[in-house]
């Protein structure tokens, strides 16, 4: 069954039109007073930013999602620290002759 470019891809869509409504906000309010503010000096420059990362964060988001999707398995929120499949065993008796 074919997908459709915006059935496939409305996550990562969404995700650059809210960046770049956010950024445009923030250039539109935020405007420092110089002007030479690369992010703030006008509305479509944060929106262009804005959208930018938005981008940047749908699409990692969709790669997890789809990752997770082959997997069978829901995504993380936090990557699992390196030592999550180490096994410590505090149960084993402790060492009598070492002093503390």
């Amino acid at each position: 069954m074919k997908t459709s470019f915006l059935q496939a891809y409305w996550p990562v869509l969404l995700a650059v039109f809210i960046g770049a409504a956010l950024g445009a906000a923030l250039g539109y309010f935020g405007q420092c007073t110089s002007g030479t503010c690369p992010l703030t000096s006008t509305w479509w420059r944060g929106a262009l930013y804005g959208g930018v990362l938005g981008l940047l964060f749908g699409f990692s988001s969709n790669a997890r999602n789809a990752a997770a999707e082959k997997l069978g398995t829901r995504p993380a929120l936090a990557p699992a620290s390196p030592q999550s499949g180490v096994r410590r065993d505090d149960s084993a008796p402790k060492d009598s002759t070492r002093t503390q």
